[in-house]
């Protein structure tokens, strides 16, 4: 796993350094709301032992210039353009119904001056990770699709959410179980436990893993959240995303983030006869009491889930 040019111990040093230095914290979280320093050296050493393949340097290129005080959308769609694969997958995507994309757009140049570099990078940081996620066999194919599920239906639900982009919830979603594809490369039948456990259970899917690893997957995604150099609140939403209590998290974007994630599951459940359990119901209860949606969306969302069953 390469965390960015100067390597992977560089790249956990640094999220070490943003997220453990004296008096700091993350997206104005106290410090107990990040993992401690010895659960991120167990994650860094799972992810040093699975096979996954690296993050293109385009990602780090374009979180660097997005942090530019004047970013060059110019550069930054050159930069794309190198990798016209990447490039293709990104169009694919924002072009697709998920995005509600009102005008067709053909060249990723185009999409930087309609969308903007943060929407953008966004997207393709999470095509990155879909080819990292293509990259699976076995077990971890299991996880990989059910990841990829969530995804969209994370996007399909932001859709209807005011002040929650449809690339960053489609990029969360990603994010968020990307430890488990790693724990499936390391862990002889946690493929079955994942399924058993994740659609309906996820909490108790936590506990299995810190009970067999010492750590959990949202650590794992976190840490790879920071190597990556993604957002803050996003980086907090992965790692919280399981949170029993929505409300004790304080930045409002990790909340709604996580919300719409918990809807998109919700979702997928439906599809799956999988809706009623308890976990999943409660966590439904408090996302749309976090996103106020309109009764008449989340009816139509529903009866969209349903025809796909």
């Amino acid at each position: 796993m390469a965390g960015c040019e100067k390597g992977p111990r560089a790249s956990f040093d640094r999220t070490i350094s943003v997220t453990h230095s004296p008096g700091s914290t993350v997206s104005g979280e106290p410090r107990a709301s990040v993992p401690a320093r010895a659960d991120l050296e167990l994650a860094f050493k799972a992810v040093r032992k699975a096979r996954v393949p690296q993050m293109p340097d385009l990602i780090f290129a374009l979180r660097q210039e997005l942090a530019r005080d004047e970013p060059d959308l110019k550069h930054a769609g050159d930069l794309v353009a190198q990798d016209p694969v990447l490039t293709g997958q990104v169009l694919k995507t924002i072009n697709s119904p998920f995005f509600y994309c009102p005008t067709r757009i053909s060249s990723v140049h185009r999409a930087l001056s309609m969308l903007g570099l943060e929407r953008v990078a966004n997207l393709v940081t999470a095509e990155a990770v879909s080819r990292v996620l293509d990259a699976s066999q076995g077990a971890s194919r299991l996880v990989r699709d059910a990841i990829m599920e969530q995804a969209r239906g994370a996007a399909t639900v932001a859709g209807v959410v005011r002040g929650v982009a449809a690339d960053e919830a489609y990029l969360f979603a990603m994010m968020q179980d990307v430890g488990s594809l790693i724990f499936a490369e390391l862990v002889e039948n946690y493929g079955s436990e994942w399924l058993l456990r994740a659609p309906t259970a996820p909490r108790a899917l936590m506990a299995y893993e810190r009970g067999l690893l010492g750590i959990d997957h949202a650590t794992v995604g976190f840490l790879l959240a920071g190597t990556w150099r993604l957002p803050d609140h996003l980086a907090i939403a992965i790692y919280r995303h399981h949170v029993a209590d929505l409300l004790g998290i304080e930045d409002p974007r990790s909340r709604a983030l996580i919300a719409v994630s918990w809807l998109g599951s919700y979702l997928a459940g439906l599809c799956h006869g999988s809706e009623d359990a308890p976990e999943m119901q409660d966590d439904c209860e408090a996302a749309l009491d976090e996103l106020a949606i309109a009764e008449d969306d989340w009816t139509r969302l529903r009866a969209l889930a349903g025809r796909q069953t």
